[in-house]
């Protein structure tokens, strides 16, 4: 196989792997003792051939000027955050 064929296969499998994340906040909640805010996210993963639904939770420190977040249930304290995948065969979840 020559290399030009070679590199338009290998583009078009790059550009299949690529996809679209987007995030969407669907709740926010400020504590009124401490600067502490607690943040309800949806996160989509989009790609050609799957599509990925992830529920994030947040605690967000504020510090004046900007808040610095971190995922509550990231796996390493034994949560998990709610998923869900769909494709052409079929649908996923870990919720139950």
């Amino acid at each position: 196989m020559s290399r030009f064929p070679m590199a338009i296969l290998s583009l078009g499998l790059v550009a299949l792997a690529t996809g679209c994340v987007t995030r969407t906040i669907t709740r926010f909640e400020d504590n009124q003792k401490s600067p502490v805010t607690a943040l309800e996210v949806n996160k989509f993963e989009n790609y050609l051939f799957f599509a990925k639904k992830t529920h994030q939770f947040y605690l967000c420190q504020d510090t004046g000027d900007k808040l610095i977040c971190k995922l509550s249930c990231d796996g390493t304290n034994d949560v998990v955050c709610p998923q869900a995948s769909g494709g052409y065969g079929g649908a996923t979840t870990n919720v139950r």
